[in-house]
C-alpha cells in the first residue's frame, strides 16, 4: 500500500525560547533555528518502508553537543543525549538519527518499517547551552504532547 507523503508530512510549525537556565551567556551557537525543507515532490513510502522526517538546523552548525529529543503524540520516539542515542520503548530497532550528519546540522529523523500507528504528528526539540528550539511536523493527527523526557 502505497502513500504519499503528502498525507504524513503536511506542515511544520515552530517555537522556540531561550533556556532560561544559561539565559545571557554568549555562545557561538545560540542563534540557531530549526527547518524542515519543503518539496514540490511527492515520494511514496509503503508499510514496511524506511520514513526519513527531515529536520536541520539554520545555520548549519554541529549538534553534537546538543540534546535532540523526537516524540510524536503519544510517545518518545529517540532521544539523543550526551552523544547517546536511546529509542523510545515502542519504536526500539526503529528509530534513529543520522548521528554522522549532526556535525552539519543535520537532526533528521529516520523511522524503519513504517506502521499505520506511525501516521500522526513528530515533534522535534533541539537544545544546546542556551537555546532550546522545537518545531512540529504535522500528520493526520493533532496533539501538542511531549513525550520525552529531558
Amino acid at each position: 500500500m502505497g502513500i504519499k507523503s503528502k498525507d504524513f508530512l503536511s506542515q511544520a510549525s515552530y517555537h522556540n525560547e531561550p533556556n532560561e537556565s544559561q539565559h545571557g551567556m554568549e555562545v557561538l551557537n545560540k542563534n540557531f533555528q530549526l527547518f524542515v525543507p519543503s518539496t514540490t515532490e511527492e515520494p511514496e513510502f509503503s508499510l514496511g518502508s524506511d520514513l526519513i522526517i527531515p529536520c536541520y538546523l539554520s545555520p548549519e552548525i554541529s549538534a553534537v553537543d546538543m540534546e535532540i529529543s523526537w516524540s510524536n503524540d503519544t510517545a518518545c520516539v529517540c532521544l539523543y543525549k550526551d552523544r547517546q542515542v536511546t529509542e523510545g520503548v515502542l519504536f526500539k530497532d526503529r528509530a534513529s538519527l543520522f548521528t554522522h550528519k549532526l556535525r552539519e546540522g543535520n537532526v533528521s529523523l529516520q523511522l524503519k518499517n513504517f506502521r499505520l500507528s506511525d501516521i500522526g504528528n513528530y515533534h522535534c526539540q533541539v537544545i544546546s547551552k542556551d537555546r532550546r528550539e522545537k518545531i512540529t511536523v504535522r500528520g493526520e493527527k493533532s496533539s501538542t504532547s511531549d513525550q520525552c523526557a529531558h
